[in-house]
């Protein structure tokens, strides 16, 4: 449970929530835009505890209504997220928060609305909601929480006020992971590899990885190299797998942009951070080779791939393979000739 002042690395969030609040003029809708696992929800929830508390105009954590938030069995807050088994909220999930909402607080003077991922909701249940946003009352609030805004009805996105929010410093991750009671190199390794989201590193957290580093391992190798036989192998291992190529040509990104990161800051030493040392061979070899440019290339042969393999719904073992080509400067495809390495 974080009350607003205890809530990390959202300083202009929160310096805007607290400004409205102490100047009595909070919006009725605001939506948190964001990245996932940077603390959207956590604040949403902090602002309810803020505006129900019982004890402190910030929220004191403590007394029965912060608890009551907290565990969502406060009759002025409801959050809305997609039902058990479902990957939508739905008009009738709407519909039902809406007849809650009009209703007037029942223990205060306030009453909160957090919907959570906002994106989830249909364009039925987005259209639904559009009334309520355009009929505020005193001391009703709704918050859309959202990684994907661009996912919302611009109708809806326009009646509210954005708040951005940006992505997790390390040592912040480092340090909540660690009081989950990991140690402090597996957590280190662990928020160089998650980029600033706790959902990303409780994600990593629980996966095996070892797939993942291989198929890195494995691309890094046939790119760099003359003969791409093990990447092939590689990519053969993951057949059918699309979940799992996904995640690898994730990590792929995230490593080579770290690599192209350490060279801008004149780091050469690519083995020297936790995440490139799980990948010392193939990331030496690309350090003895490799050039920014070509690596900028092979990033954008990675984006290609995955744009092909989600949006596009390409097989995965064809966009990798694609992709290995591109890298290797070989693809006879126009498209992914334009972001092979030469």
């Amino acid at each position: 449970m974080r009350t607003l002042s205890q809530i990390r690395d959202q300083d202009f969030a929160i310096a805007t929530l607290q400004r409205a609040m102490a100047a009595n003029k909070l919006h009725h809708a605001y939506l948190f835009e964001g990245p996932a696992g940077v603390g959207k929800r956590t604040t949403a929830q902090a602002l309810a505890m803020a505006l129900l508390c019982a004890d402190d105009a910030q929220g004191c954590g403590q007394c029965r209504n912060c608890r009551r938030v907290h565990t969502g069995n406060h009759p002025d807050f409801r959050a809305l997220a997609p039902l058990e088994g479902k990957s939508v909220i739905s008009i009738e999930q709407i519909r039902d928060a809406e007849r809650w909402f009009v209703l007037p607080p029942h223990e205060s003077a306030r009453k909160l609305l957090l919907i959570a991922p906002a994106d989830a909701m249909t364009e039925p249940a987005a259209n639904a909601l559009l009334k309520t946003l355009e009929e505020p009352r005193r001391g009703h609030y709704i918050i859309l929480s959202t990684a994907m805004s661009q996912g919302l009805l611009p109708t809806v996105r326009s009646r509210c006020q954005r708040i951005r929010f940006g992505v997790l410093a390390n040592d912040t991750v480092v340090d909540l992971l660690q009081q989950g009671g990991l140690d402090a190199a597996e957590a280190r390794w662990l928020a160089e590899l998650a980029g600033g989201s706790m959902v990303k590193a409780a994600q990593y957290r629980d996966a095996d990885l070892a797939p993942r580093l291989a198929f890195v391992s494995a691309i890094l190798d046939g790119a760099t190299r003359r003969t791409p036989e093990t990447a092939l192998m590689a990519i053969e291992s993951l057949r059918g797998d699309r979940e799992g190529v996904q995640a690898g040509l994730e990590l792929l990104i995230q490593l080579l942009a770290e690599w192209l990161w350490q060279r801008a800051a004149g780091d050469t030493d690519a083995a020297k951070q936790p995440l490139t040392q799980r990948l010392d061979a193939p990331l030496q070899q690309m350090a003895t080779s490799g050039t920014v440019r070509a690596v900028a290339q092979y990033i954008a042969a990675a984006h290609h791939a995955m744009t092909a393999i989600k949006r596009n719904n390409m097989n995965p073992q064809l966009a990798v393979e694609a992709m290995l080509m591109a890298m290797r400067g070989r693809s006879t495809d126009a498209r992914w000739v334009r972001t092979g390495a030469r």
